[in-house]
């Protein structure tokens, strides 16, 4: 008996769509570091990742031509640091011609997903008992 099944349905909902939207080459997921991006990764997300302080870094060298055209996923931490790193960002990145994808960021939160990005897959683990053997069960479809 699963614990918890709509949560893991949910999650993957979520999961396949930052995905489809992820899937194209002029996409890429903004995170705050690699600890970020291992835990979407253990979730099954798919993306070109980038981090935050790296594509502000290429900004001040590139300038406008590392955004322009394109679209960005900004998946920042929920907590007071990470909501201001996001504005930020998106500020920066709408200034420079580039594009801001909020649904993805709208959606993890409506899930009730722990406000750290790097703690998810620990929260998804603990609540949905045999979470291991669903994630390589869904990988394989």
């Amino acid at each position: 008996m699963k614990a918890n099944p709509l949560l893991f349905q949910r999650v993957v909902e979520w999961v396949r769509e930052l995905n489809s939207r992820a899937s194209f080459s002029d996409v890429e997921v903004i995170v705050e570091g690699p600890r970020d991006e291992a835990a979407l990764e253990g979730m099954g997300v798919r993306a070109s990742f980038v981090y935050a302080s790296s594509l502000v870094k290429d900004v001040r060298e590139l300038g406008e031509g590392r955004v322009i055209g394109r679209t960005f996923i900004i998946l920042t931490d929920f907590d007071d640091e990470g909501r201001d790193l996001h504005d930020k960002l998106k500020r920066m990145i709408t200034e420079l011609g580039g594009k801001v994808d909020e649904s993805p960021r709208s959606s993890y939160k409506a899930l009730g997903l722990p406000p750290l990005i790097e703690e998810v897959e620990g929260f998804l683990r603990r609540r949905v008992r045999d979470w291991s053997e669903l994630m390589a069960d869904w990988r394989s479809e």
